[in-house]
């Protein structure tokens, strides 16, 4: 997509997203031409684990019996 610079920072937030997306958005001015994209995705550490990690049974609660917990060690 191409656009000025005026545009461009008008609707940042619309190209953020866009750039987020995986689009490339070219940027002209009288001086030249930018483009603008995103470099990376940051993920969250459940996306980073999402499918890898098998949760069985409820883990809301304590997960160990009384006994097996050894305060000494």
């Amino acid at each position: 997509m191409k656009i000025n610079i005026h545009t461009f920072l008008r609707e940042f937030a619309t190209f953020k997203e866009m750039a987020r997306r995986g689009e490339i958005v070219q940027i002209e001015d009288r001086e030249g031409k930018f483009l603008f994209t995103a470099v990376g995705v940051r993920k969250t550490l459940l996306g980073a684990g999402r499918g890898k990690l098998i949760i069985k049974g409820d883990i809301t609660g304590p997960t160990l019996k009384n006994s097996a917990w050894k305060p000494s060690l």
